[in-house]
C-alpha cells in the first residue's frame, strides 16, 4: 500500500540535506542567530544534544565576531563529510589568533570563555586570520 512518502532506504529514512544557508548580523541579531541555527540544525538532522551544543558554539564565536571583530559579521551554515558547519567570519583583525596564549586566562565571570566553550562542545574548531578579517570554522557530526 503507497501513502506517497518516499520509499525508506536501507538503515531508515533520513531527511535531505538543507541547501547552505546565510546570514549576515550585528550584535542586536544575536538572538536572530540563534534561532536561524536552531532551525538549520533540525533540518541538518543533528539529534537534539548535538544541536544544542551546536548553537551554543555558534553563539559563543558570533559574539566575539561583532564584540571583538566588526559591527557586522556573517554567519554561513552547511553539511559536508556528515557534519555540519558553521563559518563566522567578520572584518576585524586578530593578530594573536595564531599564538599560543601568553596572558593567564580571566575568570570566566568576566568572559573571555567564548572560544574555549566552542573548542569543548564542537567536534572541531579552525581559526583563520588573514589581511581581510578573520573566519571561524566549527564542525558539529551530525548524529
Amino acid at each position: 500500500m503507497k501513502d506517497g512518502s518516499p520509499p525508506r532506504a536501507r538503515g531508515g529514512w533520513r531527511p535531505a540535506r538543507p541547501e547552505p544557508q546565510e546570514m549576515d548580523f550585528t550584535a542586536a541579531d544575536l538572538p536572530r542567530v540563534r534561532r536561524f541555527t536552531v532551525t538549520w540544525a533540525a533540518k541538518a538532522g543533528m539529534s537534539a544534544d548535538a544541536a544544542d551544543d551546536f548553537v551554543i558554539a555558534v553563539n559563543e564565536i558570533a559574539t566575539n565576531a561583532v564584540r571583538h571583530g566588526s559591527p557586522r559579521a556573517s554567519l554561513r551554515l552547511w553539511v559536508g563529510a556528515g557534519a555540519g558547519i558553521a563559518e563566522i567570519r567578520d572584518s576585524g583583525h586578530w593578530d594573536a589568533a595564531l599564538a599560543p596564549p601568553s596572558l593567564p586566562r580571566r575568570p570566566a565571570e568576566q568572559g573571555g570563555m567564548g572560544l574555549a566553550v566552542a573548542r569543548l562542545v564542537c567536534d572541531g574548531l579552525q581559526v583563520k586570520a588573514t589581511s581581510a578579517g578573520t573566519a571561524v570554522l566549527l564542525r558539529m557530526t551530525l548524529r
